[in-house]
């Protein structure tokens, strides 16, 4: 089992994040190594407005589909990453338990978490994630939600 344990529950921007992750594996594995990862990931709604062609809109009239105007809406939601920071714990070798620290600095810019669209139409998570990198076998990984402070 992989987990993923952290100090605190809750973060402002520029803070410091320790993560403690814990390893308890029921045989020895041999691996690559465990790598730690910090990101955020933002949602954006984006909204675009085109003109309806005179077809589109006569196939339209013709299908009795009721329109408003020769303008079209459409939201479309774009996902990029905003933040992201890996680190290797660990090298190779083999791997039965232990616990191993890592400490990341969240920027001074950090966004805070979000998860419903506001005024700004944007979402942002923040993710710890590690990973234990076994070859030619799946890996052990593990996830946890990061809460960061805001207004």
């Amino acid at each position: 089992m992989l987990s993923i344990e952290t100090d605190r529950g809750s973060y402002s921007a520029g803070s410091a994040v320790k993560v403690t992750v814990r390893l308890r594996l029921g045989k020895r594995t041999k691996a690559r190594g465990i790598y730690v990862r910090l990101a955020c990931r933002e949602r954006k709604l984006v909204k675009t407005s085109v003109v309806m062609d005179r077809y589109d809109h006569d196939r339209d009239r013709e299908m009795s589909i009721p329109y408003s105007s020769h303008m079209e809406t459409r939201t479309e939601e774009r996902t990029r990453v905003f933040f992201e920071q890996e680190k290797k714990i660990c090298g190779e070798g083999e791997f039965l338990e232990g616990d191993y620290e890592v400490s990341f600095a969240l920027p001074k810019n950090a966004p805070p978490t979000s998860h419903e669209f506001g005024h700004d139409n944007l979402i942002h998570i923040w993710k710890v994630s590690a990973k234990l990198d076994v070859p030619f076998a799946l890996d052990w990984n593990a996830e946890k939600e990061i809460f960061v402070e805001g207004l």
